[in-house]
């Protein structure tokens, strides 16, 4: 077996293999990026006036959205980073707490009373036209 032989076949599963990963790049740049989702606010009626809030499953995830002004609403996974009771907003204080261990979240979803030490995930979310728009 000739030495260019063996250098040759090596070089060319590398160059296979990294063609592959080249490829593979921009699909998993669009999927970092997220997909939209249109909720129609009709179908919100909850989050039809501002301090409202609604948990719901959207695309196989559970979101809690809250309406915290007239033109915005906020996203949130409502799991809380402690313990993974389900979370819920209360518009007296303007707080998400959690019912289980007593963790209170602000509309940002930083932790301002623990235990829970991580704060909630939180997804873009805009109000358009009468629809709140996910970025999941």
């Amino acid at each position: 077996m000739s030495s260019s032989t063996f250098g040759r076949r090596p070089f060319l599963v590398g160059s296979g293999l990294s063609l592959g990963a080249l490829l593979t790049l921009p699909s998993l740049a669009a999927g970092a990026a997220g997909s939209k989702v249109a909720i129609p606010l009709a179908k919100l009626e909850t989050l039809k006036s501002v301090g409202g809030s609604i948990a719901i499953k959207v695309k196989d995830k559970l979101l809690l959205l809250v309406r915290d002004s007239a033109t915005s609403v906020r996203a949130f996974n409502p799991v809380c980073t402690h313990r993974q009771c389900v979370v819920a907003f209360n518009a007296g204080d303007k707080k998400i707490k959690c019912p289980c261990h007593g963790s209170q979240f602000d509309l940002d979803g930083r932790v301002i009373h623990g235990p829970a030490s991580r704060p909630l995930e939180a997804y873009p979310a805009e109000l358009v036209n009468e629809q709140v728009i996910v970025t999941l």
